[in-house]
């Protein structure tokens, strides 16, 4: 329930999310709605975030059922990896700030180390993102 609202946040607010891709291990059974498929049809709305860059994502489904645990899952995902210059993980559960994709290139060049790995341990959802700014509320 909450991989298509953390997709539609990674390309809304990005600055440039046209540079954005996407690859999904989508865990799911039969009756589950697909994390990529939007609320309505894009025939319908084509100004939807998941069909306006349907084109920069892909997804590996699989049955719940076969999987077992997060490590797998995260596996599978790293061996999703196309040579992008950049690459993270997050879970289905993150909502993204205005304009994270410039603010993570940014806080990497501050290292001075092209070989720096940021991580971190990420804050709750709830009121740490302003609904109209969608800028962080943490620091």
């Amino acid at each position: 329930s909450e991989c298509r609202p953390t997709i539609e946040s990674i390309f809304a607010r990005a600055s440039h999310p046209e540079r954005i891709r996407v690859a999904v291990v989508d865990q799911i059974e039969p009756e589950d709605p697909k994390c990529t498929e939007p609320q309505i049809s894009c025939d319908e709305d084509p100004t939807q975030v998941l069909c306006k860059y349907k084109h920069l994502i892909d997804t590996f489904e699989v049955r719940s059922y076969l999987m077992v645990g997060p490590v797998l899952a995260r596996h599978i995902a790293h061996r999703m990896y196309r040579n992008e210059y950049f690459a993270m993980q997050v879970d289905a559960h993150v909502r993204f700030t205005q304009g994270w994709d410039e603010d993570i290139i940014s806080q990497w060049h501050s290292t001075g180390n092209e070989m720096a790995v940021l991580t971190t341990y990420l804050t709750d959802t709830a009121d740490s993102i302003d609904p109209v700014t969608h800028k962080s509320r943490r620091t």
